[in-house]
């Protein structure tokens, strides 16, 4: 008597079913159930004309769906997660998040939440900014500058796609760049030449560099060549040694540079000042210079002392 029941007119009451289901019948369509809907059948074989056996047809389930800002408590007949959104229109894009997963299966209170997830691109511009490139002119007296071409700024188009969930950024990825307008550099042109006033002249020079100075001459003692030598008295650079001329390194002073060596006149009334580069030598190396004497005595005389060399321009 669990499951068949007998009624009379139009109205039949059905109890007892799982236990807990009740049911309100008018005439034969379902009016009313708590948790599970049922439809009337009379099915072959029934044991008598008038039984009717109610039988389960679906059953409602109470979820929460979360979606495009709103969150609905919705009854659903569904039995996944995928049913459930389809069965109340809520249809998701490509690139959406559902949680649970779509073919999670339904439980009583289940929450579902949709995640809408977007991409766009955005457009960064960028100020690209100009270099000062500067050049030396050896011509031109130090202090002296010239604009040769004026600087201007470049623009710059920097593309992200970004993306977004429920319209709100959580990344972007920069996906190329487009320079709208190059930079253009502003060349400035500087003079190197240096002057300087001795006894009346007024000396140029690109460069100053701090020197230790020695002293040599072409005897044996210095070059270890004696007069009959073929070479006595010639320097690397093929002119016969005097005095005025000095061996340098030539990563430092080129050969056949006029310099002007700060201090000599103090050191002998016969020396000028201005010297030439003709010589090299086995121990002459980085910021050292070698000047020529004629004698031993002056040589020795001279020693080792610190300088300043101007070279000097022509």
């Amino acid at each position: 008597m669990a499951n068949r029941q007998t009624w009379t007119g139009r109205n039949l009451l059905v109890m007892g079913l799982l236990g807990a289901t009740m049911l309100l019948i008018v005439g034969c369509a379902v009016v009313e159930t708590s948790s599970e809907s049922w439809r009337l059948a009379n099915p072959a074989g029934a044991v008598t004309p008038a039984g009717d056996i109610a039988e389960p047809l679906f059953q409602v389930r109470q979820i929460t769906i979360v979606a495009d800002g709103e969150e609905k408590r919705v009854a659903v007949r569904g039995v996944s997660v995928a049913e459930a959104l389809a069965e109340v229109g809520v249809s998701l894009g490509d690139l959406d998040r559902v949680e649970p997963a779509l073919d999670s299966p339904l439980e009583a209170q289940t929450v579902i939440a949709v995640t809408r997830v977007t991409t766009t691109e955005a457009v960064e511009y960028k100020r690209l900014a100009f270099r000062e490139v500067r050049r030396a002119n050896t011509s031109v007296n130090r202090g002296v500058t010239r604009v040769l071409q004026a600087g201007r700024e470049g623009r710059q188009a920097i593309h992200y796609q970004v993306t977004l969930e429920n319209g709100v950024e959580v990344s972007r990825t920069q996906v190329r760049t487009e320079v709208l307008q190059p930079q253009v550099d502003r060349v400035v042109e500087y003079g190197t030449v240096g002057t300087l006033s001795r006894g009346g002249d007024v000396l140029r020079y690109s460069k100053v560099i701090y020197v230790t100075a020695t002293a040599y001459t072409s005897g044996y003692e210095s070059t270890g060549k004696k007069p009959g030598h073929p070479q006595y008295g010639i320097t690397f650079s093929g002119l016969r040694v005097q005095v005025g001329h000095i061996a340098v390194d030539r990563s430092v002073i080129p050969l056949l540079s006029s310099v002007y060596i700060e201090g000599l006149c103090e050191v002998s009334r016969g020396l000028s000042g201005q010297y030439l580069a003709t010589d090299i030598g086995s121990a002459i190396r980085g910021n050292r210079i070698d000047i020529f004497f004629e004698s031993l005595p002056e040589a020795l005389r001279f020693g080792r002392r610190r300088m300043r060399v101007f070279l000097l321009t022509r």
